[in-house]
């Protein structure tokens, strides 16, 4: 599974990447500005950013640290990264073709290590955490954005669903209490700083994965047959004719500090 799923995350984000570097939503996202206020900075920090894309959560932390490792499975987003840093005359950041799972680091290099709406792409989160760990320096700093399931099974089941059905790239969104205990297994002192609701409209959403259009009129099916507790809880709205408007994720940034 876990070369397989690598694979469809390659190919997926390979053939849409630029979608991804002019997305407000990983561009301008509020939760850039709470990660970087979530840790105390002294511009003397090293950074590593896993699963990079196109890089916009190293940008935001370059003016703040000493210097930013960007990592991606994807060589193509890896790339475009690299283009979009210089285009911004940003020189304190660097990108890298790398896996999560087995990073090319030393340990205890990076005083924080930081990976945004990438974890539910992850194989093997358990050791990709453990490579974080692995990675950071003791006391440094982890820091986690990205979608979750709820803890009610159902809910669980509809929202992993959905996504998959939308990208086969994606794996699995995580509860909040399995992220706790991959925390504690790697000796990362867990702590939920925020959850939100991440607003979504349902066509940019389905048109940014370049989902068929076959798999699209599965997904409004599949919305229109939800049952009224996952639809309330993921906000989901509908037109006059009963095609999905928009619906909601649900979001938490976890920190965690290496013991």
């Amino acid at each position: 599974m876990g070369d397989d799923a690598k694979d469809a995350v390659r190919a997926q984000f390979s053939r849409n990447a630029t979608d991804y570097r002019d997305e407000p939503l990983f561009s301008e996202g509020e939760d850039l500005r709470q990660m970087v206020a979530s840790v105390g900075l002294t511009g003397r920090e090293e950074l590593l950013d896993i699963g990079t894309a196109a890089g916009h959560t190293a940008l935001a932390f370059a003016p703040h640290v000493a210097r930013c490792v960007g990592c991606d499975l994807t060589e193509a987003m890896v790339e475009l990264a690299a283009q979009f840093a210089a285009e911004q005359g940003v020189q304190n950041v660097s990108f890298c073709v790398g896996d999560a799972e087995h990073l090319p680091f030393e340990d205890a290099s990076f005083d924080i290590v930081t990976c945004r709406f990438a974890a539910h792409h992850f194989p093997n989160i358990q050791t990709a955490i453990q490579e974080v760990s692995r990675v950071l320096k003791p006391g440094g700093t982890f820091l986690l954005v990205d979608h979750y399931a709820p803890a009610h099974a159902d809910l669980d089941t509809f929202v992993n669903t959905l996504d998959r059905m939308r990208d086969p790239s994606h794996v699995r969104e995580h509860r909040l209490s399995e992220y706790e205990t991959w925390f504690a297994d790697a000796s990362l002192a867990y702590e939920k700083k925020l959850t939100w609701d991440l607003p979504l409209q349902f066509d940019n959403w389905v048109q940014r994965a370049r989902t068929p259009a076959d798999t699209q009129e599965k997904l409004v099916e599949y919305l229109q047959t939800a049952s009224n507790d996952c639809k309330e809880t993921f906000r989901v709205t509908f037109d006059d004719d009963s095609r999905p408007v928009s619906f909601c994720l649900k979001c938490a940034l976890l920190r965690g500090v290496k013991q």
